[in-house]
C-alpha cells in the first residue's frame, strides 16, 4: 500500500462520518478538502523531489477506491483536480515540464478543477464554447456543465473552440477572473455533494500561456495528449465508483444476521444472493486492477485510451451491480432514507455519465482496433 493509499485510509472513515448530512443538504463538504490538504492528499501524484507523494497512475486509482469507500461525492469531485496533477506530473517525468505549476499544488495546495460537458447526452466531442484570438489574449465565452468542486477550485481547465483555427484548446482560467460566474443549478438524485454546478464565461480574458494544450480540429480524442489525460482520469474515477461497492458490499453483509428481514431469511436463496455479489464484485475489482495495470503498462497512446475506457465501462457497469446486488441481500431496510445502502445506489448511477460513455465508448474502442490493424 502507497502512501497516498495511506492517506485515504485515513481520512475515509471521518469522511463516511459527514457522507449522510452532505447527501441530505446537497452541499460540498469543504472540510473533507482541508484535510486532504492538511495530509497532502492534493499532492499526491506530484513528484516528491517537487513535495509530493509520487503516486503513480496505479497507486493513485488504487488510493480513489479507498477514498470513494468513504465518500463517493468527495473522491468523484477532488478526481477533477488528481487526473490533472497527474498528468502533469507524468510529462515532467518524461521531458521536465510543468515544474512550477506542480511545485504551485504541492507548495499552496491549489486545487484544480476540469469541465469539458456542454451536451448532457452523448454524441461528438466538440466544444460550442470559443476563445477568440485577440492580441496577446484569448477571450473566452461559454457556458459549461457539471463542474465539480466550484465552491472549492482555485483554476478551472476548460476546453474552448478555437474561433480561427477550429482547434480545441485546453484554457487554465483562474476562478478568480473577471467574467467568470456560476450558477447553482445541482439538485440530483445521486452525488449530491460534488457541487457539480454550471459555469459561465463571459469575455473572460486569458494570456496565451493560459492554453495548455491545443487539440487536433478534426478527431480531438486521437490526440495523444488527450490520451494521457483520459487514462488517469477514467483510472481514478473507475476506483471511486469501485470504492463505492465496496462499501456497499460491506453494508450488506453487515445486515445479515440483524433485524426482522434477517429473522425470517431463507438461507438457500441467501447463498445464492451472496453468490450474486461476490461474482460481480469480482468482476468490477478484476477489470479496474487489471486495467489499471495495463494502463501504466502501455505506451501507444492510441491503445492506452482504448484499455483504459474498456476499462471503465467493465468495472463500473460491475460496481453498480455490486450495488444492486447488496441492497437486494440487505432486504427492504436498504429503501429506508436512513439506509447507507440507498445513497449508494444513488450515488453509483452516476458512473454511466462520465464521458466517454456508451455507446459513443464502445465506438471509439472499436475505432481504436481499427486504428491498431
Amino acid at each position: 500500500m502507497g502512501e497516498m493509499t495511506n492517506v485515504a485510509m485515513k481520512l475515509r472513515d471521518e469522511f463516511d462520518g459527514r457522507a449522510v448530512e452532505a447527501d441530505l443538504t446537497g452541499t460540498i463538504q469543504r472540510r473533507n478538502f482541508e484535510q486532504m490538504a492538511e495530509h497532502g492528499y492534493l499532492r499526491g501524484p506530484v513528484p516528491t523531489e517537487l513535495g509530493g507523494l509520487g503516486a503513480d497512475i496505479v497507486e493513485n486509482a488504487t488510493a480513489q477506491r479507498a477514498l470513494g469507500w468513504g465518500c463517493g461525492s468527495t473522491a468523484l469531485t477532488v478526481n477533477m483536480h488528481l487526473f490533472q496533477v497527474g498528468a502533469a506530473a507524468e510529462a515532467y517525468g518524461l521531458s521536465g515540464a510543468n515544474e512550477a505549476p506542480l511545485r504551485n499544488v504541492a507548495n499552496d495546495s491549489i486545487i484544480l478543477g476540469s469541465t469539458s460537458a456542454e451536451a448532457v447526452v452523448a454524441g461528438e466531442w466538440d466544444s460550442p464554447t470559443t476563445a477568440t484570438r485577440d492580441g496577446d489574449e484569448y477571450v473566452v465565452n461559454g457556458r459549461k456543465f457539471f463542474f465539480s468542486g466550484s465552491h472549492v477550485t482555485d483554476i478551472v481547465r476548460v476546453n474552448a473552440m478555437d474561433a480561427d483555427t477550429g482547434e480545441i484548446l485546453v484554457v487554465a482560467i483562474p476562478m478568480q477572473s473577471r467574467g467568470v460566474s456560476i450558477v447553482d443549478t445541482w439538485d440530483t438524485m445521486g452525488m449530491r455533494s460534488t457541487a457539480s454546478n454550471d459555469l459561465i464565461l463571459e469575455d473572460v480574458r486569458v494570456p496565451l500561456t493560459a492554453i495548455g494544450v491545443r487539440l487536433a480540429a478534426d478527431g480531438p480524442a486521437w490526440d495523444p495528449a488527450f490520451s494521457t489525460v483520459i487514462r488517469w482520469f477514467l483510472s481514478g474515477v473507475t476506483g471511486v465508483y469501485l470504492g463505492i461497492a465496496d462499501r456497499a458490499r460491506e453494508a450488506a453483509y453487515d445486515a445479515i444476521g440483524t433485524g426482522s428481514n434477517s429473522l425470517h431469511r431463507a438461507r438457500p436463496l441467501s447463498d445464492a444472493m451472496i453468490g450474486e455479489l461476490e461474482i460481480a464484485h469480482f468482476s468490477a475489482s478484476s477489470a479496474f486492477e487489471c486495467g489499471v495495470r495495463r494502463i501504466a503498462e502501455i505506451a501507444d497512446p492510441i491503445e492506452g485510451l482504448a484499455v483504459a475506457i474498456a476499462m471503465k465501462e467493465a468495472s463500473t457497469a460491475a460496481s453498480v451491480a455490486v450495488v444492486d446486488h447488496a441492497s437486494q441481500l440487505a432486504g427492504g431496510r436498504s429503501f429506508h432514507r436512513r439506509s447507507i445502502l440507498e445513497r449508494l445506489v444513488r450515488d453509483v448511477r452516476a458512473a454511466r455519465f462520465h464521458p466517454p460513455s456508451a455507446p459513443v465508448a464502445q465506438q471509439m474502442i472499436g475505432i481504436a482496433q481499427r486504428k491498431a490493424s
